[in-house]
């Protein structure tokens, strides 16, 4: 499967949902002509004091964010093809080192306490598991340890996935959870 199309697919029907509660989902790998401009772009995360192809550190997936805001709830990435440790701390660290989150690199996003981060990665051997909490507990830990704006996101969770239903699935929970008490 092309990179990108579960995510694009996932991100569709998020919008429709989360658009009815206040919120705008902001996503890459979908396609000009059928999605939404302003819905459609990169999201990066970088450091430094001025964006620049050279500052950035992570490409991120989705972004939940209040309509007409640049408040973000929930920013997500999903591994399509592997739950390996270095790729998801990759993703984790990548993005908690970074001083801002941008879209279409120009639309400045605001993290805090209220971001929940999680990171999705395809694994065919649900086995894992163990070794992706490991990992959650730890990117967490690390987390509380940082000074850089970025790491002012409040919470991070990791998880894995072995088909797109099961990944539709846990993604919707973790969002609804990420929102609890936000729901507009």
């Amino acid at each position: 499967m092309a990179h990108g199309i579960i995510t694009s697919r996932l991100a569709r029907l998020l919008q429709q949902e989360l658009s009815q509660h206040g919120y705008d989902v902001l996503y890459d790998h979908g396609q000009q002509g059928i999605d939404p401009r302003d819905k459609l772009g990169k999201i990066k995360a970088w450091y430094g004091s001025a964006y620049s192809s050279k500052a950035i550190l992570a490409d991120l997936d989705i972004a939940v964010v209040a309509q007409d805001s640049t408040k973000v709830f929930v920013l997500v990435e999903i591994e399509e093809t592997t739950d390996k440790p270095k790729v998801i701390l990759g993703d984790v660290l990548a993005t908690l080192l970074g001083h801002r989150i941008t879209f279409q690199g120009k639309r400045n996003l605001q993290v805090g306490e209220w971001t929940t981060l999680v990171v999705m990665a395809y694994s065919a051997h649900q086995s894992h598991r163990d070794r992706v909490f490991y990992l959650e507990e730890q990117a967490n830990q690390i987390r509380s340890r940082l000074s850089t704006p970025n790491a002012g996101i409040g919470r991070i969770v990791v998880d894995t996935f072995d088909a797109e239903p099961q990944l539709d699935h846990k993604l919707r929970a973790h969002i609804q959870q990420a929102l609890q008490g936000h729901i507009r």
